[in-house]
């Protein structure tokens, strides 16, 4: 008996050893991130130390926002992983960097200085007020003289004044202070990007066959990172290539700088599905609009259309993509990702910082387009035949022509065909009119029809010193009433899209030389209707 009591007890003491073996935190860097469109890959390498069998580590202070589904753990032979956990430390205190200590001290000095000059301002309302409540030196029945009532005036119109005075110089000293308190807090803001979180960290178990010192590399997802492209285009003139510079604005606010990291931009993006939706049938019951909806591993059922179809937890978790989903290669046929040569740091608040990716020198065709009818300025355009290789991204542009920036433009590949269209600005070099010929606007009366005519001629004048290609576009009106009739009259030549009315006309301008188009058309339509838009 004594000895099955003795086992017991040997027994219950090696599961509480066990239970409370000791979790050994360790040191990591992050090393590598790849930044998605939306979201980030982050890699963590570190040194370990193991003792023969089994060990217990703690990487602290990681993001609060990690995507515990997407961490991955790389060792080598050295030992063998028997198990990860994620969990949120809610013991942990934040650390804060050294800038944003400093942040927080000068907010505190301003903020002290503002109650300071509020209490000076109490102070100097308070002696007003005893001022005016005792404006007399002597009693009631005392006749005072002249020189006392003149003393007496003088010392209240001084002391008033420097009262008023001092009120207003603490009232602007308060005014600028508010400004700088407002500044000061609006940096700590941008910049505390984990004050009201808890860290994460992660809890690895490890079997190893001896004491060894060894390596470590942990890899995660985070949402709150990403990047915004943006483009600078710049020509000399029009007879040199342009020279093209495609740039990131990666941000972050994960609560930890990424500090000269290897960078690799990818215009992938992990947090948009990738699975091919399936259409099931739409039925139609008394009415109401019901559609079938199917989740992996569940049986199929009618959801209203109004309805949110309830999902059980587990099967959303499952339904998350795995850590090889955020796995990318430099060039395929979805994503591709530029590799950063030289490391960057990004701090950890969510402010842009451009991050050079590409730049080319692109061959490209010149012509100038106008729209008179909105604008009267000519647009050099930019046409580029290879623009698929480059991986281009909807975004904004800078624009520079001769070693001057003329605007803002927008790149949008969705929109290019064969070529892609850059507009370069515009080129007031190139004299522009559109002119109303009065003489034929006019309007009719034919029996029970009613005719308006209406004639506008275009003049175009190149005053630039070498010769130009030119593309005008405007447009003729388009019924979309049997009833109402548009006849035209005179379009110089334009080529006209019927479905739109659009007109377009190509010319070539010598220096100096100046050409004219016109367009006339006439509406006819009931007398009695009116035709908006005419």
């Amino acid at each position: 008996m004594l000895n099955k009591i003795a086992a017991t007890f040997l027994c219950m003491s090696a599961l509480l050893c066990s239970a409370q073996q000791e979790i050994k935190t360790i040191e990591t860097k992050i090393t590598e991130v790849t930044v998605f469109m939306s979201g980030a890959q982050v890699s963590e390498t570190g040194s370990i130390s193991l003792r023969e069998g089994e060990n217990q580590l703690r990487i602290a202070g990681l993001p609060a926002q990690l995507d515990a589904n997407s961490i991955q753990i790389e060792g080598n032979e050295s030992y063998t992983i028997l198990g990860v956990r994620h969990q949120i430390n809610y013991l942990s205190s934040v650390q804060y960097s050294p800038k944003q200590v400093a942040i927080q001290d000068s907010l505190d000095e301003a903020l002290f200085k503002q109650k300071e000059m509020a209490a000076i301002k109490d102070v100097l309302v308070g002696e007003k007020q005893m001022l005016e409540y005792n404006r007399t030196i002597k009693g009631e029945n005392t006749t005072l003289i002249a020189d006392d009532l003149k003393e007496m005036a003088d010392f209240f119109r001084n002391r008033l004044t420097e009262i008023s005075y001092k009120y207003l110089e603490i009232a602007e000293k308060e005014r600028l202070n508010n400004i700088e308190i407002g500044r000061l807090q609006n940096a700590l803001n941008s910049m505390n990007a984990k004050a009201n979180t808890n860290p994460s960290e992660i809890i690895i178990a490890l079997n190893a066959t001896r004491s060894v010192n060894s390596s470590i590399r942990v890899s995660y997802f985070v949402s709150n990172a990403g990047w915004v492209p943006v483009y600078d285009l710049r020509a000399e003139d029009v007879n040199s290539p342009i020279a093209f510079s495609y740039r990131a604005k990666v941000y972050q606010s994960t609560g930890t700088d990424w500090k000269n990291v290897n960078l690799t931009i990818s215009t992938g993006n992990p947090t948009v599905g990738g699975q091919i939706p399936v259409l099931y049938p739409w039925y139609l019951y008394q009415a109401q609009v019901y559609q079938e909806v199917a989740i992996a591993g569940s049986a199929r059922r009618p959801v209203m259309a109004n309805e949110t179809p309830a999902v059980a937890y587990d099967e959303i978790q499952s339904a998350r993509k795995s850590s090889s989903d955020y796995v990318t290669v430099q060039q395929n046929t979805v994503n591709t990702e530029f590799k950063i040569a030289i490391p960057y740091t990004i701090p950890s608040d969510n402010v842009q910082y451009d991050v050079t990716m590409k730049t080319e020198s692109l061959k490209a065709s010149y012509s100038y387009i106008t729209v008179p009818k909105i604008d009267n300025d000519a647009f050099l355009k930019a046409r580029i035949s290879d623009w698929a290789q480059y991986s281009l991204l909807p975004g904004e542009s800078n624009i520079y022509f001769k070693g001057t920036f003329v605007g803002k433009g927008y790149v949008d590949p969705a929109q290019a065909n064969d070529t892609l269209d850059l507009s370069l600005g515009r080129d007031r070099a190139i004299s522009i009119k559109r002119d109303m010929l009065r003489d034929y606007c006019k309007s009719n009366l034919l029996g029970n029809k009613k005719t308006t005519s209406k004639a506008y001629e275009i003049t175009i004048q190149n005053n630039k010193k070498q010769s130009i290609e030119l593309v005008i576009e405007d447009q003729l009106p388009v019924s979309q009433n049997g009833e109402i009739t548009v006849d035209q009259e005179e379009l110089s030549g334009a080529t006209l899209d019927a479905a739109t009315g659009k007109l377009t006309w190509k010319m070539v301008l010598q220096p100096g030389e100046t050409q004219k188009r016109q367009l006339r058309f006439t509406v006819t339509y009931p007398k009695k209707t009116s035709v908006a838009g005419l």
